[in-house]
């Protein structure tokens, strides 16, 4: 009797450590890069950010088929004059035609990656 309960008991305690060790490998996903659009168009409104207030900088373009997009822009997003030169948000003048590249973001948001001035 006392065999088969210390057989009994070395089975148990082999076949938990053996379940112990057994992990699962979680399933990578793979991240899928963000697509960079380009909306061409007429500022409708520039928004310069102000941290003290929490407003965030954004600018607003209509575009050619006279839908309104808002953009979030970034103080790192690259904003360029007709001819390549570096420019503040605050330069941009409403009707002011643009061209701006930008990537959707989870609910529909957009991030402005460059604003270029056309016009």
């Amino acid at each position: 009797m006392r065999k088969l309960f210390l057989a009994i008991l070395a089975v148990m305690f082999i076949s938990s450590s053996v379940f112990a060790q057994q992990t699962t490998t979680p399933t990578k996903t793979a991240a899928v890069p963000a697509v960079i659009k380009t909306v061409t168009g007429k500022v409708d409104s520039v928004t310069v950010g102000n941290t003290e207030k929490k407003i965030k900088s954004e600018i607003v373009v209509i575009d050619e088929k006279g839908q309104k997009i808002t953009l979030s822009v970034k103080s790192g997003t690259a904003i360029t004059s007709k001819d390549g030169q570096k420019i503040a948000l605050s330069e941009i003048k409403k009707d002011t035609k643009v061209s701006v590249e930008y990537k959707s973001k989870t609910g529909g948001a957009h991030r402005a990656q460059a604003i270029k001035i056309i016009e």
